[in-house]
């Protein structure tokens, strides 16, 4: 760095500074008083400045030491620090994107209570979310297109961690005027059309594997990848649309609906968060993690 420079020389500039002698700078740093003439001088040779003025019995900084100074000890406390395993870090301190694979299901429960208190707090920091089905999800962290995931349990690799996050439950949502409201059966139900919202490669269903077991299947009519487009079919048609039970109760205020239970059972989809290994130590990272935590928790997910 600048022709190898030594950081050590900035250590005895700092010296000099606070003792104000070089005599007492070269006792403080226990080397001697030519070792230290010896550093100053490098530095007065590298900035082509004096550094320091003798007045009287001690030297003054000049004016361009009194405007680096502040920059040269804030530096020499970082590294000191990082060298005791103590690493000072202010989320505020550094604009940064954080790009997150979260389905639509999740951005409406989590952005609402996440992304105000970023924006009042840490405008710094802003997110990035789209849909990522479970083939890309490791690709997409081992290339750092995405820094977390949040998703549905499935099979990752060992550089990819994860941690559970809650788990989903499901409904059957369909429009008041449907006959499978009078009488919501296992056989009404795999006799009815249904609107499906599935990604596309997304392969994962539970609501399927469980009809599954009683050898019924569902009559898809309408497959699409949005919930909202989905609701707003089925609010005015014959179609049933089996959804997470959280984001079902969103829209009962917004679509004339109606939610009811499962007619079979279908063991809760656990979520899980993901990041990949080389981003276990990434502090903005770790930030972030602990953030969507804090917002599932307060959620009571």
């Amino acid at each position: 760095m600048h022709g190898k420079l030594d950081l050590n020389l900035f250590v005895v500039l700092r010296a000099v500074y606070d003792q104000g002698s070089i005599t007492k700078a070269a006792n403080a740093l226990h080397i001697t008083q030519p070792a230290v003439s010896h550093a100053l001088g490098r530095l007065r040779e590298k900035f082509d400045d004096p550094l320091f003025i003798r007045h009287g019995r001690q030297v003054v900084p000049t004016p361009f030491c009194q405007g680096i100074i502040a920059s040269v000890v804030k530096s020499i406390e970082t590294l000191e620090s990082t060298l005791k395993g103590k690493v000072g870090f202010d989320i505020s301190d550094k604009p940064r994107q954080v790009n997150l694979g979260l389905r639509d299901v999740l951005e409406s429960i989590f952005f609402p209570v996440l992304i105000p208190e970023l924006v009042k707090h840490t405008p710094n920091i802003t997110v990035n979310s789209r849909q990522v089905t479970w083939p890309e999800l490791a690709p997409a962290l081992a290339a750092k297109e995405l820094d977390i995931v949040i998703d549905a349990l499935v099979p990752t690799s060992r550089d990819i961690r994860s941690q559970f996050i809650c788990e989903e439950t499901f409904v059957v949502v369909c429009a008041p005027s449907n006959i499978y409201v009078d009488n919501p059966s296992i056989k009404s139900y795999s006799v009815a059309q249904h609107a499906l919202v599935s990604l596309k490669d997304s392969k994962l269903d539970t609501v399927d594997l469980a009809l599954a077991q009683h050898n019924l299947h569902r009559n898809i009519a309408l497959q699409c990848e949005h919930y909202f487009a989905a609701v707003n079919v089925v609010s005015q048609c014959d179609l049933l649309l089996t959804m997470p039970t959280r984001f079902a109760q969103q829209f009962s205020n917004k679509f004339d609906i109606e939610i009811l239970p499962l007619p079979f059972d279908v063991p809760p989809l656990p979520v899980h968060m993901y990041w990949h290994k080389h981003a276990d130590e990434d502090l903005v990272n770790v930030w972030m993690r602990e953030k969507l935590l804090a917002v599932a928790n307060k959620l009571g997910l």
